[in-house]
């Protein structure tokens, strides 16, 4: 588990799994911008079982509040097979807690893990090119624009641009040194 004062990264508990699935299985809750699949709970529960939804190519966790309510998720995953890269996804599930700095505040956390465990050296994020909140998040968080993929993802019934932006763990390393950390 990583956190701070205000937010948790941890894996799933068991006795939240079917709540979880119910969030990122919910249409209205994904946007948008993220694609929507309609997995069953009992998949969902046997690959929480079998792994915790941590595997050497991807891993998932949900993103808690100070009282532990599940308020998002953040995961990351090796997308493009012949680069040094992994690919992040962050969401905060209800309305209420958006736009609170959670997303922002988990990314910074995961950022930090991912570069300290994992022997990689650059962070993707993708995001719609309408997708205006998650593009600050990945700006605030220190990722730099790289460039557009045109017709890139299909989600809410339509495909959609789509924004790169990275981070290399050189620019991690000096934004960390720059804060004193």
């Amino acid at each position: 588990m990583i956190e701070t004062n205000r937010i948790r990264i941890r894996t799933i508990n068991e006795s939240e799994i079917s709540h979880f699935h119910q969030l990122i299985s919910d249409i209205e809750a994904q946007g948008e911008f993220l694609p929507v699949s309609m997995l069953p709970e009992t998949t969902f529960r046997r690959q929480v079982e079998e792994n915790g939804l941590v595997t050497e190519s991807s891993e998932r966790y949900v993103i808690t509040n100070s009282e532990t309510e599940i308020v998002g998720s953040i995961w990351a995953f090796k997308s493009v097979p012949y680069f040094d890269a992994l690919e992040i996804g962050y969401q905060i599930f209800e309305n209420e807690n958006r736009r609170k700095g959670y997303a922002a505040e988990a990314l910074e956390l995961f950022v930090d893990y991912l570069f300290k465990v994992k022997q990689t050296n650059r962070l993707e994020i993708r995001t719609a090119i309408d997708n205006e909140a998650s593009e600050k998040v990945a700006l605030k968080s220190g990722f730099q624009l790289e460039g557009v993929n045109r017709g890139a993802a299909f989600s809410g019934g339509k495909l959609h641009d789509m924004r790169i932006y990275a981070l290399l763990r050189h620019e991690w390393s000096a934004n960390r040194v720059a804060r004193g950390l």
